[in-house]
């Protein structure tokens, strides 16, 4: 639309050039509208108005002139086949030539005009005018119904019909208009819109070959897929769907077009399609060409009844990376599995596997916005710990605290009345049924909200390594104190215990709730904790944080009661407040319930749930 807006300007600008001027009858008293003018004034001939409008013409008629305009009358236009007139009005450049066919440069008023051929304002071309028995008729069949319609420019004679230049041709739409006017096409015209570097290679001039797939076949696709519109498909997937549509290069009509012939796409010389003839049918890929041979002005389209697909996208269709694949909303999951090369593992047709996708707002969830920075080492034990390597349905998860075998290690469920959760912290937000939306060839799928991490420490290495992080050390304390008790030979080894296999629960007090408690027991720092207590009471004290089972956030509303074993005593947990209630019954400080601040840090041997209290038994 641009190119045509250029056209039109310059047109208008230089419109004055393509007519010569010539002097007027001086005697002739002189008519106050130009021809512009007078032809507005004529209802019959508002077709021929919009026409000199579309064409960039107006300007050059308003001006010195003067002119003799042979103007077809409305019923001169409709007479025109609709495709043509829509296609004239859409091509500037050839309507302008069209018009300027019916224009003669000075006034020839009717009395004036003669048998013979008259030069017309478009290079080389005549029109031959026959004077008999006082009618003009124009090339033989055109005849002047209302003549000398004198303007202060030139003069009109309305025309009853449409002069048609020998070599005229009607202008062809290129193969983007063609989709953009073609109303089963629509879809296709809204895929394209989406690209402007396709949509203008196919709007502007060149040589293609464009498979065009109907409304219907696009909605077909849409269907397998489990979308419910282009807006929910990636575009980098729209824009390979739209290129393996594409031959470049080439104009190929059917009878181009053989048994058996491959073809490379604009997606890439590997990315080709097939085509098959069987009698009179013509197939391209299997999808059944509807309408052959439609001519653009940059190539040949052929109307097809099903999208096609490239062999990338037929290997995903009916797998369990499917709905990850054709949902924008997945984008960081299908990404990372590219990049690590996981993407035949999840689509091998022969595989019985289960996942648990992670959306975008998953992923974010986990702190993870970008992939951009992790390599393939990085992501693939990631997301082979989403991945089951047998087909488990919702219906056949295991109970409440199995741990369950992925392609990488263990995760742990909890199921409770809220739903089921994997690691305390994520949710199974959508949990298929055999049959059910998500049950694929090779697999089920199952949707969570919160991308899972694998553990690669325990419960003591993660304490050490967030006392010893530059920032946020806040188990600072709680490592000095296992310490302390793990180097007294008097004491239980608290560190090499919590280091084993466990599994264990630990609540980890903060720097800031260990500072809290030195202020109650009147003393500067640990050392004199240790001085006034001993080491026998730290050691009790650090049992009492631990539980010998593993108890994510998500499995506290399905335990017994409230009262909960330690490893030195009871506490009682209120679930509504995820407060903490110790008896103090050894160091009598009076100290306050501790609240749990952060849930289910996970480790190799247990989990970790920050207090803000340090408890005591």
């Amino acid at each position: 639309m641009k190119k045509q807006n250029l056209f039109l300007m310059s047109i208008a600008l230089t419109g004055l050039l393509f007519f010569p001027s010539c002097d007027k009858d001086e005697d002739k008293p002189s008519a106050t509208k130009d021809i512009i003018q007078v032809a507005q004034s004529k209802s019959n001939l508002s077709t021929f108005v919009t026409a000199v409008n579309a064409a960039g013409l107006t300007s050059a008629l308003k001006g010195t002139g003067p002119f003799t305009v042979f103007a077809p009358s409305n019923a001169a236009f409709a007479n025109l086949d609709a495709a043509t007139l829509e296609a004239l009005l859409a091509d500037p450049a050839a309507l302008a030539d069209l018009l300027k066919y019916h224009v003669v440069s000075g006034e020839k008023m009717s009395g004036s005009l003669a048998s013979g051929a008259v030069s017309t304002l478009l290079s080389g071309k005549s029109i031959n005018v026959t004077v008999s028995g006082g009618m003009v008729t124009l090339n033989g069949t055109s005849g002047v119904e209302t003549a000398d319609l004198d303007a202060s420019n030139g003069v009109i004679h309305i025309i009853d019909e449409v002069l048609i230049y020998p070599g005229f041709e009607v202008p062809k739409k290129s193969i983007y208009g063609l989709a953009a006017s073609t109303p089963s096409l629509s879809i296709l015209k809204t895929a394209l819109d989406m690209f402007p570097d396709l949509k203008s290679a196919l709007d502007s001039d060149g040589s293609f070959t464009v498979f065009a797939p109907t409304n219907d076949a696009f909605v077909a696709l849409l269907g397998v897929t489990g979308q419910a519109g282009l807006s929910d498909i990636p575009e980098s997937v729209i824009e390979r769907l739209l290129k393996y549509h594409v031959i470049a290069g080439a104009s190929l009509m059917s009878t181009d077009l053989t048994d058996g012939q491959q073809a490379a796409t604009l997606l890439s010389a590997d990315d080709k399609i097939t085509v098959g003839i069987d009698g009179t049918s013509v197939t391209i890929n299997g999808a059944n060409v509807t309408a052959a041979d439609v001519e653009g002005s940059n190539g040949i389209v052929h109307i097809v009844d099903a999208v096609l697909v490239p062999a990338l996208e037929l290997s995903i269709v009916n797998t369990i990376v499917e709905p990850a694949y054709f949902n924008k909303n997945f984008s960081i999951l299908t990404e990372a599995v590219v990049k690590a090369d996981l993407l035949g593992t999840l689509t091998n047709p022969s595989a019985s596997l289960t996942l648990f996708a992670p959306d975008n707002a998953a992923f974010a969830a986990a702190g993870i916005t970008s992939i951009a920075g992790l390599t393939a080492s990085d992501l693939t034990p990631i997301l082979t710990y989403h991945v089951l390597g047998s087909e488990v349905f919702a219906n056949a998860l295991p109970p409440t605290g199995s741990a369950v075998t992925t392609l990488n290690g263990p995760f742990y469920l909890s199921i409770n009345p809220t739903g089921v959760f994997i690691n305390g912290l994520t949710k199974v937000t959508t949990a298929t049924i055999s049959g059910g939306a998500l049950d694929y060839t090779n697999g089920v799928v199952h949707l969570i909200n919160r991308t899972l991490l694998p553990a690669t420490k325990n419960v003591v290495e993660i304490a050490v390594a967030a006392s010893q992080a530059a920032t946020g050390a806040e188990f600072g304390q709680l490592v000095a104190a296992l310490t302390a008790v793990e180097n007294d030979p008097t004491a239980a080894n608290l560190i090499t215990i919590l280091s084993g296999t466990g599994p264990f629960t630990v609540f980890a007090p903060t720097d800031a709730a260990f500072a809290s408690l030195y202020t109650l027991a009147g003393v500067a720092n640990f050392d004199a904790l240790v001085t006034a207590v001993g080491i026998p009471t730290i050691e009790a004290v650090l049992k009492y944080h631990v539980l010998g089972a593993r108890v994510f956030s998500s499995d506290l509303p399905n335990l017994s009661g409230n009262v909960v074993a330690t490893l030195g005593g009871n506490i009682t947990l209120n679930l509504g407040s995820l407060t903490i209630t110790d008896t103090d019954a050894a160091l009598n400080l009076g100290t306050a319930d501790a609240t749990i601040t952060a849930t289910d840090i996970a480790g190799t041997n247990g989990v970790i749930h920050v207090i803000n209290q340090v408890l005591l038994p």
